[in-house]
């Protein structure tokens, strides 16, 4: 939990407190790296992208990004938002809470991404 919790914590900064606010756009477990005391930091800034900022809703830009963890409306319309972030942030949940990968492409395909693994599972 407190690596989940420091990961929001990143992501709020770079969201809410970062000027210009930051679309961090590579969310995922191996991005996470771990201090002492399991103390998180984001790593890897190779994707961000500025976020839209007055008026604006999103940054349109070409898909980027990994398997599993890549937000469905931004990887079919380009439009990147805060919360293709937070998609990603859910994945990594799930990930931690159920132990699988985020792809796994050894599964069975129905159950090769954990996202649609969870939709069938319940």
């Amino acid at each position: 939990m407190k690596i989940a919790a420091g990961a929001a914590r990143g992501l709020e900064y770079l969201h809410n407190k970062m000027k210009p606010p930051i679309i961090y756009r590579d969310l995922k477990c191996s991005n996470i790296l771990l201090g002492e005391g399991y103390h998180p930091k984001l790593s890897d800034f190779g994707l961000a992208k500025v976020g839209p900022s007055g008026d604006q809703t999103h940054v349109s830009t070409r898909v980027m990004g990994t398997y599993g963890y890549c937000a469905p409306d931004y990887a079919m319309t380009g439009q990147l938002t805060f919360k293709s972030d937070i998609y990603s942030f859910g994945v990594v949940l799930l990930e931690l809470i159920s132990g699988r990968k985020a792809y796994d492409p050894l599964k069975e395909r129905k159950e090769q991404y954990l996202v649609a693994w969870v939709s069938i599972s319940t």
